[in-house]
Order: structure tokens, then sequence, then C-alpha cells
């Protein structure tokens, strides 16, 4: 995918502690068909996505460091974002499992666990894949060891969708609040600009 370097060399070019490595795509992406689940059943597809903004994660509930600092993380930048858009505006944060067998009975409470709103789904693998590639994320389940268990690697970018399903930036974490809120704010004025011409 080709990015819009030069927003992302203006604010590498801030001091370090207040960055914002968030790239908003030249052409945004459209995402396929693919059917999730909670823990409860619920299902998440294409559909959850349409008029309203989202920004999904990928990643494992035993992950030890980078997944509950992203979602403690993004939990700080959403309630940084409330402040700036209207009500309907604050986006919806989906948390996808990529390991469905150690997860499926988990991911909701664990995304939970970080903000009430916070939604966590899973799947059948061909689902995951579907949507990771669709999204330019990575992941890998490492063989197991002797005991059977076994690490995942995976990308910690975090994808945003516009409220007509289409991948529309990538952000990395950490997430400076302030920042992140105004790179999301000028992301709803633009897609407003460009969708009311």
């Amino acid at each position: 995918m080709r990015w819009i370097l030069a927003l992302a060399t203006s604010l590498l070019c801030m001091p370090a502690m207040a960055q914002v490595q968030g790239v908003a795509l030249d052409r945004p992406v459209a995402l396929p068909a693919f059917v999730l689940s909670d823990q409860r059943g619920e299902t998440f597809t294409q559909a959850d996505l349409a008029e309203r903004w989202t920004i999904i994660m990928f990643g494992f509930n035993s992950c030890p460091d980078v997944c509950p600092f992203t979602l403690g993380n993004l939990e700080h930048a959403i309630a940084e974002t409330a402040l700036r858009v209207r009500p309907d505006n604050v986006p919806q944060v989906v948390f996808v499992s990529v390991d469905p067998v150690r997860d499926h009975d988990t991911v909701t409470d664990y995304a939970e666990f970080f903000h009430p709103d916070f939604q966590g789904v899973t799947g059948a693998r061909d689902q995951i894949d579907t949507l990771v590639e669709a999204t330019d994320s990575f992941y890998r389940l490492l063989p197991p060891d002797a005991t059977g268990y076994y690490e995942v690697q995976h990308s910690s970018a975090v994808s945003v969708i516009g409220p007509d399903g289409m991948l529309r930036a990538k952000l990395q974490p950490p997430f400076d609040a302030g920042l992140t809120a105004e790179f999301l704010a000028r992301l709803q004025i633009t897609y407003r600009r460009e969708n009311t011409r």
C-alpha cells in the first residue's frame, strides 16, 4: 500500500514525547465480507462497520505486553477523542483475537476489561485471515513447545475504518492521547469534505 509520507514525516518531526505515528491512506481500501463473533455468540461482520468510525486491533488475550499496553493506550485516546467529536463519531474499538483456540470463550471479557464499550471478537481462521490481509496487518502462530504452549507474533498497528467500511488510516502505538484525538478528528473532517462534494 502507498502511504501519505508527508503527513508521517511532519508528525514524526515533533518531540519524541508528542508523536502521532499515524498515516492516512492516499487510496482507501474496501474491506471484504467477513464473519467473526464474540464469546456470547453475537456476530461482528462487515455490516457492523457501516455508518460509524471503527478502530480494529489484532492480538491475543495472553499477550504479555503489546496488547494490554495498546488497549489501555487506546482507552485514553478514545476518551480524548470523545471531547473533540460528536458522540456518534467516537470510534468503536474492536479487538480481534488471532488465537481463537485459546481465546474464544474469553475474548469479549478481555476487551471489556479495558473499557466496557470495547468489543472482543474472534472466529474461524479463514475469516480472521481475510480481515488481517485486507488491513495490511500480520500475525504468526509459532510452533508449540513440548507442553503444547505456543507464542503468537502480531503487528501492533491499529486500523481506522471509515463509516463507508473502508480502511482509511493506520496508527502505530504508543498513542499520545491528545494528538491521536486530533489526528482522528482531522481524518473525520477530511472524510466529510470528500463525501459532500
